[in-house]
């Protein structure tokens, strides 16, 4: 899986290097960099670090189908399903007009429903028990954090919305509206947090299976 995220990162990296233009991450969407219309050189590259990224992820998933972090890893599993698929299929496909935000939106809300389960489940496995209603607040506070940077997403986008901007670009810079209120800000750092969540979590499964490793 960490080769996966690697791919991830290195692939949209390159997106944005070829990006005709000016690009700007805490106005500019990640999807903008993967429409071959917005980014004929870069798009390729972008979408095939997504796909490296799922298929890697997949394939770790399924070498650990027996984990006790099943649920989790059914989420990441559909999720990375989900994001290879948006990034392999035009659209619009069979009829949808808008199939590659659909798939998107679905990735998105798995991939973090599934890192934020298995945030858990890791963390109070590393905490020990918890007898005490207090010693579930780390486990359940680990979660919590991918869904940080969406409820921020989802409380802005509702103000931008009732304040009646348009759909942000660099054109908010120019206006001088709050890079807080950015869509595209949110969901890069919603891509961060869930990254570092994960690389946390091959480091506590490694941890685990040393500690079982070592017992009697």
């Amino acid at each position: 899986m960490g080769a996966g995220l690697l791919a991830f990162w290195i692939g949209l990296m390159l997106a944005v290097r070829l990006y005709p233009g000016e690009y700007d991450w805490r106005y500019m969407t990640i999807s903008s960099l993967l429409y071959p219309d917005r980014n004929p050189r870069g798009h390729a590259w972008g979408r095939g670090g997504l796909v490296v990224c799922a298929v890697c992820a997949l394939w770790s998933l399924l070498r650990r189908r027996r984990s006790p972090l099943g649920a989790g890893a059914l989420l990441l599993s559909t999720g990375y399903g989900c994001m290879a698929l948006c990034a392999l299929l035009p659209s619009p496909f069979m009829g949808v007009s808008r199939l590659h935000e659909l798939l998107a939106l679905v990735a998105f809300i798995l991939l973090c429903a599934g890192v934020s389960w298995m945030t858990f489940m890791v963390r109070r496995d590393v905490a020990g028990s918890a007898d005490r209603p207090v010693d579930w607040l780390v486990p359940l506070g680990a979660a919590a954090l991918p869904f940080v940077p969406v409820v921020c997403a989802v409380i802005t986008q509702s103000y931008a919305s009732r304040a009646g901007f348009p759909w942000v670009s660099l054109d908010w810079r120019a206006r001088g509206i709050s890079v807080i209120l950015s869509f595209a800000l949110w969901e890069w750092i919603t891509c961060a947090v869930c990254t570092l969540c994960l690389l946390w979590l091959l480091a506590g499964e490694r941890s685990l299976q040393r500690v079982a490793g070592a017992a009697p």
